[in-house]
Parts: C-alpha cells; structure tokens; sequence
C-alpha cells in the first residue's frame, strides 16, 4: 500500500520505540540518594515526573520525588497504543504493570469498587526516596501543615526563627510572609484581613511579643493547631474585620531565607529588582544563621507574625514519607493522615485514566477493567455538576471565617446589635447575638440556575439565651435573567422554630416558597407574622411553621388559645409601608366562632363573624355588606346607628370569640387579602439568598450548608459536559468542596462521551465540542490565526470575575499568566481521538468536531512549511502568533502533534497534505532522539531538554515517554493500514458495541 520510503519510516519508529523502552528499562531502579541515584521510574512501576534532582527545599521549587497520575496515566496509554501497533505482548504487560501501580499506590490501597461510584486517588506521591515531611503536619487539613501567626521582632527587615522546640528555625525549609492581621484560613499562604484596631484600642505588639516568649516556653506545646496569636493570647476575637477586600491585611514579603541545607535561598524579588524565586544566592551559611529572614523592605521594625515551615527529623518529632505515599506540594510538602476525601486527581489525568481503563477493558476483555472504569467516569462525569461546588454559607472545618464563598456579609436589626462569628469543631457557623435581634446572612454572587422542581436547603439550629427557640427565615431573591438588575424579586420560605442547639437540615421546596411582594399593591403580602401582633386579656398568640396549609402550603401562621371572652389578640398593619391595608379576605382555622372586628373611619365598631371550621383552612371573604355593628360603641355611647361602616382601609383588626360560652378555644390565621402565589417558573437565577436568624433575648444560633438542589445544570456557558480546572474533596462530608477556577481546552476529552451505548450523555457531548470549536473561534479573533485554541474561558461566576470580563475567551491564565504550551496540542488530539472513537461506532460525527480537528491540520501544514519542517513549540500571549523555538524541541507537544494528526487520517480526515504533516511531525521525533557519543551513555534513547553529559543529571521527564510512545504507535498502525482502520480489530472486545458502558447515575451533593 505505501512506498519503501514509508516501509523504512515504519522501521524507523519501530526502533525508536524499541530503543526508548530499552532507556526506560535502564532508568528503572530505586532512588536512595536523589543525588546521586537518577531513574524515571522506581521498580514498584511508579513513574517519576523527573529523572533529573531538582531542589533539597520547598522554597527552591517543587518536591524532587513527585510521581503524577498525568505522567502515569500517559505512560499506561502509550503502551497500549504500542501493543495494538506491534501485537508485542511485552508493551501490553508494561501497560498493566502501570495500571496495576496506578490503583495500588496513586488510590492508596483501595479496592475497585463493584458498583460505578466516586473514586478519588491522589494525583501526586513520592515515586523516589523517603524523605522528610514539611513540619508541623496537619493531619485534618493536610495543605494546612506549618507554623502561622509566630510573632517576631524584626529590626531593619530582618529577624530570625528561634532554633530549638517549638519553632525550630534551625531547620527552617519554606517561608511565606509576615503580617499583621488574621487568617482567613490555615494554609500558610492564606489571605490575611486586618485587625480593627478601633473595636479595643491599639493593639500591644511588644505584648504580643513578650507573651509569645513566655508562652513559648510552656509545654505541651501543639504545633497542628495553628492560631491567631492575637486571639490566644486574650484579645478579644471579634476585632477581626471579616469585611471583604476592603479590609484585606497586608502582607509583607521577603527578599531571601536561610534554609537548613545552610543556603540563602531568595525570595520575589532582591534588592536590584532581579527575580530571586528559588534562586540559591550564597551557599555555606553558618548553622547559627539558619532560619534568618529578611523582609523586602528593609525599614521595617516592630514585631510580625509570620508564617512558615521546617523539615524536622523523625527523631525530633517530624514526618518520614514512605516511597509510594500520596502526598501533596503545595504550599507545604504534606502527607494525608486522614481518610481518602483528603485525596483528589488532576481532572486531565482523571479523564485520561477513563480512556486507559477503556483500551485495557476492549484489549483484553477482562471484567475488572470496565469495573475501573465505570467508576473513573463516575467520577470525572460528578466533575461536571460544576454548582455543586457551591454553598451561600457553609459548613467548614478550614475556613476561619463565615464567609467562604462568593460575596457574602451580614447586619443586624437594631443596627449596632453586638454579634461574634465562630466556628465550633463541626465547622457549623456560631452567630452569638447580644441582646434580642434579627441578624441577615447575605449571598449575593452564588447564581444557581433554578426552575419548579429545585429546592432550597438550608441547616440551622439554636436557642436564646433562656433555652427558648429562636428563628430563621429562608429568603431567595430570584430574577429571571443571570443579572441584577436592582430590583429585588424576594420569594420567602418557611422554616420550624429551632428548640435545640444542633443544627437540622431542611429541604424546602421552590414550589413551596411566597412570593414576598404583592405586584398589584406594591406592598408585601400580609401573612402571619408575630412582629404585627399583640394579645390581651390572657389570650397566648405564637407564632409557628405549618405544613400543608390550603392544601399545599409550607407557611408560618399565628395561633393563639382564648381562655374566655375577655381576651383577644391584634393584627396590625404596621409593617406595611403605609401602616394600612384593605381587607378583602382572611385565611384561618378555628374551632369556634370569632369575631374579626375593626373600628371603621368614624370610630364606629364593627365586626364579622368567622364560623367555626372544625379545625381545617378555609379562605373567608370579608364582604362589607355582612359586617355587624358591634353592640359596644365607647366613642358613639348616644348616637345613631350607621347603616354600613365608613372605611377604605384600616391600620389593625382584632380577633375575639363571638359566644361568651365558650372556653379554651383556638384560633390561627395564615393571611389577609391577596394570598402569595407559590413559585412556578422554568427558569430563573438565585441573585441573592437571605437567611434572617431572629430571637427574642439575646441568643446563639448554628449555621450550615445553605445552597440550591435539584438545580439546573446550564447555569453556565458550556455546561453541563466542560471539565473544571479543579475539584477539591472533604474528609467529612460528601460535598465536591470549593473554588474551581477557568475550564481549560487542554482538559478536556470528549471520547468519554463517546463510549456510551445510547444517548444519555448527547448533550455534555457537544458542550465539550462546542467549548473546543468557540476557543478555536476567540483564538482567530485575538491573534489572526485559525486553528489554536484560545488558553482558557473566564466563566460568569464570582471565582473568575477577577481574571477578566465574564463569558470571555482569554490566552492567559489567571490574570495575566502565561499558559503552558503543551496544553494546546493536547486539545487537538483530544478532538481528534473523539472523531476516531465515534468513527469505529459508526456513530454521527458532530460537523463542528471535524471543522475544529482540520482547521488545526490546515494551521499546522502551513506552520510546519512556514517554520522549515518544525511544529509549533511556543504559544504566546495575544496577540503574538505561535512560533518554533530553535533548540527547545519539545517531545510530548511532537507526540500529541503526531498522534492527533494520525487520529485524525485514521477516522477519515481528507485534509490536504495531511501526510506532510505526519511526516513532518514523526521525522523530528527521529531527529530530535538521543544518542550521545559515549557507549553505554543512561541517556543513550531518549528525548532530553539537557543530556547534561558532564553527571549523570540528565534531564528526562516522565510524561515524555508516553506521549511519545503514543504518536509513533499511531503512526505505525496508519502507515501499515490507513484510514479507517479499527485498531482494536484484533481486541477481545473487537466490536464497538461489546465495549459500551451504560447510563451511570451521578449522586449530586
């Protein structure tokens, strides 16, 4: 079918792939001194993300012996793709041997689970030495790990952690800043707000400090429990200013450390304002000047806390990891003490695993590789409820603070009411109000798209101050479109009171919710509401919830019992905007008869008579032609009797009994006039939710998870089916738990969409497609080129609002960070891998998935003609175009280039000139491979950044090789068979519909 020339490029990739796994082989071994022992992956099958040492500290660079499940799940990948090239079982044993290390070490010993459910595995652990933890550990939070808050006296910037227990300057290994304020939540690098010096006078730093050196010498002393020294040392702790940006502390960085290896280590920038991150500046410090710090700004005297860490030895108290423990590296070196919701993946290597456990299932037809991977989708799939990572408060062991997410605040009624926030070791909210108020929790940023069938939860408990209950009202302003336009539309909820101090969970139902505001009077509605009643003659009205009223009502309603005729209770219309009101009709319930009375404009009596309703709701038409003088006129005792009473509207009206016989008889009400409709509406958006926690004395109430379920799954663009940046677990709740940041093109791989046997997930499907085709489409806009994608989506969400303007395409990351230029061809093969997987089903190929896919071959031909037979290596920022970088051949964007366009020529593609972009693409594989000058060389058959031929600290990265492995394999199966081949012809699985999953269920949090 092909010519010589194509047989000897086949033998050509052949070899290579034969001589690089022969590198691998040889770079396999077990680390003991980073130093000295360089391998790519240890004998246990653990992949390293570098061969080559990189750093002793945390303040240098990332930790030295970080295997990924990025790394090993391309490594996996590559494999197969060699096995189905070569029918070499050796390729296919690799493959499995990785697997069977990636659940064994990267899931920590779990099992795989019978029935499709969450799965979570750490997407990084220590594939080389054991080495020492960052110290202290946290063992509940583990990213929380280190000393905060530590006061020292800094004299011209500079200042020194003391050596010994419990600060162990000596062994001083990462540093952050110094500041003065408190923490908004445990992790070394946390935001900081600042002390309101105004609430309790000055605040006495040189206390501070003498306190801390008395304390210091006390022990026990636990380090794990970080603290706000201000706090622990008796300030009081309602001076923090939780107040948003407005009250953001101030952080003060530094220029260098002494760390425990006897290095100065720089920090930000130095004093000639060079970039000094991680830089060793000086080497050989004495050991009594470890732990020294110095602050950028070298005026600055008086005492700061500040935060940090050490490597502490075993014998000292600290942390050895084992090789294969999950840790974590960021913002300190950290191992997982708690249970597997401490863990979480990458989301691009999770999606990449599914296509992992895919081929080995098709492959080889074993059972408990589709049990892997009906969990892995599972779990990638659960990614994608992007809401579900939203609270307008909620329960939280990290945060210090209560507002977590979005915009949130508070205030009170009366105003200057006296309030202290807490959280108790549950992480519930603790509200303590001093005397008798109503206090208002707001969200105004967390817009969940809602419809009929959603339903509110909200998680409160608490009591006054003398045991009795208090209250809380759910409010949700809902607007029909994702904006807020000013004009408040209040929907209310009714709650039972809370008699005891542990929160309860309510699920209230938006069908079940009031409107607040009656549209025809402009004013609210007029229901049951204790603030407008008062009672006389021993008459006892209260106020409680009620289910099922008119039907189908969840409300509040005042019911009062009447010993005798000679008591009663009031409505009053003083908290209408006008203090009056019409009235028109009355809901009540009673099991007498009573009289509802008003004293009319000429302050004659007069009263309708309510008849007994046997105790079930009823709605009463108050007819003025029906109204009864009253027998008792004090302000008419001789004048005649009016015809018919003389009102327009009145400011109360009282309930009474109607016979003087009866006894102990009971009266409730709902509302007066217009009854609030309940919400109806298919589509809507939560603007803004109110809780208002109310008590009549002074009074402590507990708050939890306030958010939407049952919502809609479009709240934004592309959803549901983009893949988030991130997605952050908790060890005590089941909640997917936190900020998640712009979705990626680089993230995303449409071919777990593709695998299903019917259409369920059709819809997540093309909001993959379409978010990869409209990058493509932003990108032509900003730089004038078709074909690469644009780097990330800023989504309309309170998280992103701040990396630039919502619903954009931006070539940046997070601001104006730079994105990394691998993440590109990465969205091109997985575009392309998703077209190859629909094609082998004989399944509708979405026209926007070809034109995405062939626009980028067409843009890549040009390029490589352009740039003299290389592919792109370098993205930068708009509105600069693509480039080559001579002399930085990049082997996994080479690989991904490769494998997307051989994908692509396999599925079908007709693209002109799509060969000279595979050859183009595999001869500089063949070029750019390693062999060096010297026999025997352990960098002989690889692809190197640096061989570095003067050590043995040749630089290789793990994921190279898998990358790699999977372009050459595609290349070989295309120049042997050619388009339209089905790869998996010779599987266990060979028909498409054999290897299928089902609908998976994902349960929402």
């Amino acid at each position: 079918m092909f010519s010589a020339l194509s047989d000897g490029r086949i033998n050509n990739a052949l070899s290579l792939m034969a001589g690089h796994q022969r590198w691998v082989e040889r770079n396999t071994g077990l680390t003991n001194d980073p130093h000295q022992d360089h391998y790519i992956q240890n004998p246990d099958g653990v992949l390293a993300n570098n061969r080559h040492f990189i750093a002793d500290t945390q303040m240098e660079y990332q930790p030295n012996g970080d295997g990924t499940t990025e790394g090993q799940a391309i490594h996996i990948l590559g494999y197969l793709h060699a096995y189905l090239a070569t029918n070499r079982t050796m390729y296919l044993d690799k493959a499995i041997w990785h697997w069977d290390a990636y659940v064994k070490y990267f899931y920590r010993g779990q099992s795989i689970p019978e029935t499709p459910q969450r799965w979570i595995c750490n997407w990084i652990l220590n594939s080389k030495q054991p080495c020492l933890a960052n110290y202290p550990v946290d063992p509940k939070e583990p990213t929380h790990g280190g000393f905060k808050c530590v006061p020292l006296e800094f004299r011209n910037g500079k200042a020194q952690i003391p050596h010994g227990a419990p600060f162990w300057g000596e062994w001083l290994d990462v540093v952050t800043y110094a500041h003065r304020g408190h923490m908004t939540w445990g992790a070394i690098n946390a935001s900081i707000q600042t002390i309101r010096e105004d609430c309790e006078g000055k605040i006495d730093w040189q206390r501070v400090y003498d306190d801390f050196r008395l304390f210091e010498a006390k022990e026990p002393y636990n380090p794990m429990a970080w603290i706000d020294w201000a706090s622990y040392l008796g300030y009081p702790s309602y001076t923090v200013n939780w107040g948003g940006d407005a009250s953001r502390g101030q952080t003060l960085p530094f220029s260098w450390m002494v760390a425990w290896t006897n290095n100065k280590i720089g920090i930000g920038r130095g004093p000639d304002d060079q970039l000094w991150d991680g830089n060793i500046i000086e080497t050989g410090i004495p050991d009594s000047e470890i732990g020294t710090i110095q602050l950028q700004d070298t005026t600055i005297n008086g005492v700061y806390l500040v935060n940090y860490a050490v490597r502490l030895p075993v014998e000292l108290g600290g942390y050895m990891f084992e090789r294969n423990e999950c840790w974590h590296n960021r913002p300190v070196h950290t191992p997982f003490l708690g249970g597997v919701g401490q863990l979480g993946n990458a989301a691009d290597a999770e999606v990449w695993f599914i296509d992992a456990c895919y081929m080995l299932w098709r492959i080889t037809g074993e059972e408990h590789y589709k049990k892997a991977l009906e969990s892995v989708f599972y779990t990638a799939h659960e990614y994608t409820y992007i809401d579900a990572l939203d609270r307008f408060f909620r329960q939280s062991t990290v945060s210090e603070t209560p507002f977590t997410d979005g915009i949130s605040y508070s205030f009170s009624y009366p105003e200057l009411t006296k309030i202290e926030y807490s959280r108790d070791i549950d992480g519930y909210i603790v509200v303590k109000a001093g005397e008798a108020s109503q206090h208002y929790l707001e969200q105004q940023s967390i817009w969940y798209r809602i419809n009929r069938n959603s339903k509110l939860k909200v998680t409160y408990g608490g009591v006054d101050e003398g045991g009795k209950p208090i209250r809380f009202r759910p409010m949700l302003n809902l607007q029909a479109e994702k904006e807020d336009t000013g004009k408040e539309n209040w929907w209310v909820g009714a709650l039972p009171d809370s008699h005891a101090e542990h929160p309860v969970e309510y699920v209230i139902p938006l069908s079940k919710m009031c409107l607040l505001n009656n549209e025809r009077t402009g004013e609210e509605y007029i229901v049951a509401d204790k603030r407008a009643i008062t009672d006389y003659g021993g008459c006892i009205p209260n106020a409680h919830f009620e289910a099922d009223v008119l039907g189908d009502r969840d409300v509040m309603v005042v019911e009062a019992e009447f010993p005798d005729d000679d008591a009663g209770f009031i409505v009053g219309f003083w908290l209408q905007e006008s203090q009056k009101a019409p009235l028109e009709q009355i809901v009540y319930r009673s099991d007498a008869e009573f009289d509802l009375r008003i004293v009319d404009d000429q302050k004659w009596r007069w009263y309708w008579m309510l008849p007994n309703t046997d105790g079930q709701w009823v709605t009463f038409t108050l007819d003025k032609t029906k109204m009864v003088l009253s027998g008792w006129q004090p302000d008419h005792p001789n004048d005649p009797s009016p015809s018919s009473p003389d009102f327009t509207t009145v400011n109360q009206v009282t309930i009474l009994l109607e016979n003087s016989s009866d006894k102990n008889k009971h009266f409730a009400y709902y509302c007066i006039n217009d009854i609030p409709p309940l919400f109806d509406k298919d589509d809507g958006w939560t603007i803004t939710f109110r809780g208002v926690i109310a008590g009549d004395q002074a009074w402590s109430a507990k708050v939890g998870d306030c958010c939407m379920i049952d919502y809609r799954l479009d709240s934004l663009n592309y959803c549901p089916g983009v893949i988030p940046f991130s997605n952050i677990y908790s060890d005590e709740s089941p909640q997917i738990n936190g900020w998640h940041g712009m979705p990626y093109p680089g993230y995303q791989w449409p071919m777990m969409y593709c695998i299903q046997r019917d259409n369920t997930y059709d819809l997540w499907l093309q909001n993959q497609i379409e978010f990869l085709f409209d990058s493509q489409e932003a990108y032509f806009k900003q730089v004038q080129e078709m074909g690469p994608g644009c780097a990330a989506y800023i989504w309309d969400r309170w998280d992103t609002h701040k990396y630039g303007p919502p619903d954009t395409w931006t070539t940046f990351h997070w601001g104006d960070g730079k994105p990394w230029a691998g993440y590109q061809p990465r969205a091109f093969m997985a575009a392309a891998r998703a077209w190859y997987e629909l094609t082998l089903r004989n399944k509708a190929v979405p026209e926007k998935l070809k034109r995405y896919v062939e626009r980028w071959i067409t843009w890549l031909v040009a390029f490589i003609k352009k740039s003299g037979g290389h592919t792109p290596n370098e993205f930068p920022t708009a509105p600069k175009p693509p480039v080559w970088v001579p002399d930085d051949f990049t082997g996994h964007m080479c690989g991904l280039w490769l494998a997307g366009a051989c994908y692509s020529a396999l599925a079908g593609s007709v693209v002109a000139e799509l060969d000279h972009l595979i050859e183009a693409a595999a001869g500089e594989l063949m070029d750019e491979y390693d062999i060096t000058h010297i026999p025997g060389h352990p960098m002989n058959g690889c692809w190197s950044p640096a061989l570095r031929l003067d050590s043995d600290n040749g630089m290789a990265f793990g994921f190279y090789s898998g990358e790699i492995f999977r372009g050459l394999s595609l290349y070989v199966i295309y120049r042997k068979h050619g388009a339209g081949y089905n790869m998996f012809s010779r599987a266990a699985l060979s028909d498409a519909n054999d290897a299928s999953l089902g609908p998976i269920s994902v349960a929402i949090p």
